[in-house]
């Protein structure tokens, strides 16, 4: 996992290409990320985030992904719809297009496309 982001980037399009085209966008310190123009996933730090959303939910708790939190001023936490992306992701295109898969489904339904 010790990927620059770029090598990074470029992992997950050529892991990705045979299920569309993968495009990237600066984010504050990251990068977002989008097949076919859907968000499914942003960079931060090296860590790739998938899109989630209730109906997913299930299958990363099974995979113990975590999901992203901030923490409010008054001390609540909220829960974000996205989840770090299991281990395997990183090294195994196999893998990587199983859970892209997820944050790509998410984020059409999030979109209604």
């Amino acid at each position: 996992m010790n990927k620059t982001e770029e090598q990074l980037i470029d992992w997950i399009k050529k892991s990705l290409q045979p299920m569309g085209e993968v495009t990237s966008h600066a984010m504050m310190d990251g990068k977002t990320l989008y097949c076919d123009g859907i968000l499914f996933a942003f960079l931060d730090k090296g860590v790739i985030w998938f899109k989630s959303d209730d109906e997913s939910d299930l299958v990363w708790d099974a995979a113990g992904s975590d999901s992203l939190t901030s923490t409010r001023k008054d001390g609540t936490v909220i829960h974000q719809h996205y989840r770090s992306a299991p281990e395997d992701v990183y090294e195994d295109a196999k893998a990587m297009r199983k859970w892209a898969k997820q944050g790509i489904a998410a984020g059409r339904r999030a979109t209604g496309k």
